[in-house]
């Protein structure tokens, strides 16, 4: 095998986890800026947008480090999956255990019963290492917002030892049967990569799909397993030149010195661009990834000796950082979560309290990294004794968080809980809970927030397509008078049935509900909003043919459309001609403001109560110009008075006048909240259309 000189760089095998490898310095700066990065995103998302790329620089340097480890192993005839594996708990394990036993016992005296549930689930999901795979079922149309969930960066170490569980066996193998390793990773990488493509359509699967993820730390073992190359070296050499002579270097030795500087600067350049220009609004990883890949993939290969890797990145400040990336990548963001949760957001007025919980969590990462992994990471005593010691803590861990995700969260802990809190969908239907906990601990009493659809109403639709009746909202109420008022759009239409139906069988009216959730409005034309899924588009199509001969039945006089006005303004016009031309009289309601957070988190913590300030609300910035392109609609009744309903004065309203929740979510309301709408803003229409009949 053919090594190129260390000078350049261009074949060190470098890593922590080996004495018997060349250690980098400039990698642990680089896992600074990985984490820094990340760090600054989360803490600070309008001055970094793009900070989470750290993600994947650290994919990067995983897969050349670890291939260089079992390379290295494999080469000597030392590989074995238990050193392997070994090591890998050393260095991965006590940190964690750390987090996840302090993140269940804070969140016993913190949270409450649905938020302590979760957490044990995703406690159980970190020491199993799939919270990739439980997230990314929770990434669901009601799912609980990011921020409140103190152990979702734990995602990505559970896609690094997801890698970790196949690549060895895969290198092994390569080995025993005397494949070329190199040709293998190349081409499961571009599988992978394009995995991530195909699955571009699907966000949350791209985000979370191990298998999509996979080549970004394939990236790193084929630089790897290239640096061994003799070929590799010869073309190293040529570029060296070619560099040298670019670069007018006078006594041009070609050992790499040349070229190195280029190779840092060209990665750096990467680095810096992918910063900038990627964003979370475009799907990731998708295309978008490229850069900080190659970006870290240039200046590893551009070795330690060039001025970028020397002086920037492994300089003492930035190794030292690089050090303790991994506690402190742990820590960050359970204290910023648990922040959130307490304190009911983490808006712009709390900048000086997000400096310091940056602050804290390097403090505990220093404290994590020289009290606890240190000492069991390096230390010799007891080897096999430690790894089985961390195997029992880690199995133990996981055991607690299960148990606190099976007995619903101990609400019996008795601390002072919520008013309300609401569980996970169970079977189609919501759950808001009223619950007591002064004095001796009661029972919940459930209310059940109206399913989604009746059967009468399902049957009468008549569309089979299991994705179209798990996103429609069909009910109807029917023998309080001969006239119907049809409520049509999205879930926002669902969420005002309640109200709505409960004041018509008071006056005499009958409620039909025909929407769908998913961003698949009942809408003239809506399935063009349906992409790469041409079966789900016909179906849907076949919807909305099938929802407008209803609504063209006799008895259905009057038609409320309630949605985003916003999100599907192209729609409105033609769909109201449709209606207007069968005779209905239409009316169209001005949304009701969306919340910066849930609105039970307005309930359940109550530490730090903060007004609802109307001016923050994104619809209120846009409100004049939303309305005026409203009033340019023709044949329909614009209802503008929803705004003046829910923010009456400078802040809006998240509590009726009795002191009942209004939202369950950001967007949806509670069925205090459905009939609050109703009396406020709909009942005076709805009353003279009684009258008419």
């Amino acid at each position: 095998m053919v090594r190129v000189s260390p000078r350049c760089g261009a074949d060190e095998m470098n890593t922590n986890n080996s004495p018997s490898l060349a250690y980098r310095p400039d990698i642990d700066g680089l896992r600074a800026f990985a984490v820094l990065a990340v760090v600054a995103y989360h803490a600070f998302p309008d001055a970094l947008k793009g900070g989470f790329i750290g993600v994947d620089i650290f994919f990067v340097i995983s897969g050349y480090l670890i291939c260089g480890v079992i390379l290295n192993d494999l080469q000597q005839g030392t590989f074995s999956l238990w050193n392997f594996y070994s090591r890998r708990i050393r260095r991965i394990f006590p940190a964690l255990i750390v987090v996840l036993a302090t993140t269940l016992i804070f969140g016993g005296f913190t949270l409450f019963p649905d938020e302590y549930r979760t957490l044990g689930k995703h406690v159980f999901g970190g020491a199993a290492f799939i919270s990739n795979f439980l997230l990314w079922q929770e990434a669901g149309y009601f799912d609980v917002a990011a921020k409140a969930k103190p152990l979702l960066h734990l995602w990505s170490l559970g896609i690094e030892e997801q890698f970790y569980i196949v690549f060895p066996l895969l290198l092994w193998c390569c080995a025993k049967k005397h494949f070329r390793m190199a040709t293998v990773i190349i081409i499961l990488g571009i599988v992978s990569f394009l995995d991530n493509l195909y699955c571009m359509p699907h966000p949350t699967a791209n985000f979370y799909n191990p298998l999509a993820r996979a080549w970004e730390l394939l990236a790193g073992a084929v630089l790897c397993t290239a640096m061994r190359q003799a070929s590799t070296r010869e073309l190293y050499l040529k570029l060296d030149t070619l560099a040298g002579k670019i670069l007018c270097v006078k006594e041009q030795e070609n050992d790499g010195r040349s070229v190195s500087p280029v190779f840092a600067l060209l990665g750096a350049t990467m680095l810096g661009c992918a910063l900038w220009l990627v964003r979370d609004s475009k799907p990731y990883p998708g295309w978008q990834a490229i850069l900080p890949v190659l970006g870290t993939v240039f200046l590893i290969a551009a070795g330690p000796f060039n001025p970028i890797s020397k002086h920037l990145l492994a300089n003492r400040f930035a190794v030292f950082i690089g050090l303790v990336s991994y506690p402190f990548y742990l820590w960050h963001w359970t204290l910023i979560s648990f922040v959130f949760i307490i304190n009911g957001g983490l808006d712009s007025s709390t900048r000086l309290l997000r400096v310091g919980l940056v602050a804290a969590s390097f403090g505990l990462a220093v404290l994590t990294y020289v009290l606890v992994e240190k000492p069991i990471r390096f230390g010799t005593w007891a080897r096999t004794g430690k790894i089985y010691a961390l195997i029992v803590c880690m199995v133990t861990v996981g055991v607690a968080g299960f148990a606190v995700r099976l007995l619903d969260g101990l609400p019996e802990r008795g601390i002072i809980g919520p008013t309300y809190f609401y569980s996970e969908f169970d079977n189609g239907i919501q759950y808001l809970h009223y619950t007591d906990f002064t004095g001796s601990l009661n029972q919940p009493l459930k209310e059940r927030v109206y399913e989604f659809s009746d059967e009468a109403c399902l049957a009468d639709i008549g569309i089979s397509h299991p994705e179209i009746k798990r996103s429609l909202f069909c009910r109807s109420s029917n023998g309080h008078g001969q006239a119907t008022v049809a409520l049509i759009g999205t879930s926002l239409a669902w969420s005002a049935y309640y109200g709505v139906e409960k004041f018509n069988s008071s006056v005499g009216l009958n409620t039909l509900l025909l929407a769908q959730g998913y961003s698949r409005p009942i809408l003239v034309g809506a399935e063009a909003l349906i992409e790469n899924n041409d079966e789900l588009k016909n179906f849907n199509r076949a919807l909305l043919l099938r929802s407008f001969e209803i609504l063209n039945r006799n008895e259905i006089k009057y038609v409320f459309i309630i949605l985003s006005n916003s999100k599907y303004k192209n729609y409105l016009q033609p769909t109201i001609d449709k209606l207007a031309e069968a005779g209905k009289k239409v009316f169209l309601l001005v949304d009701w403001p969306t919340l910066p957070r849930r609105g039970v988190d307005y309930v359940a913590h109550p530490y730090h109560r903060q007004e609802l300030d109307r001016s923050l609300l994104m619809e209120a910035q846009h409100l004049q110009e939303t309305l005026q392109g409203l009033r340019t609609l023709k044949n329909v009744t614009l209802i503008e008075s929803t705004w003046d309903a829910f923010c009456p004065g400078a802040t809006c309203l998240t509590f009726s006048e009795t002191g009942e929740l209004l939202y369950y979510d950001m967007y949806h309301l509670t069925n205090a909240g459905s009939e609050f709408l109703t009396k406020k803003v709909l009942a005076p229409y709805l009353e003279k259309l009684a009258h008419r009949k």
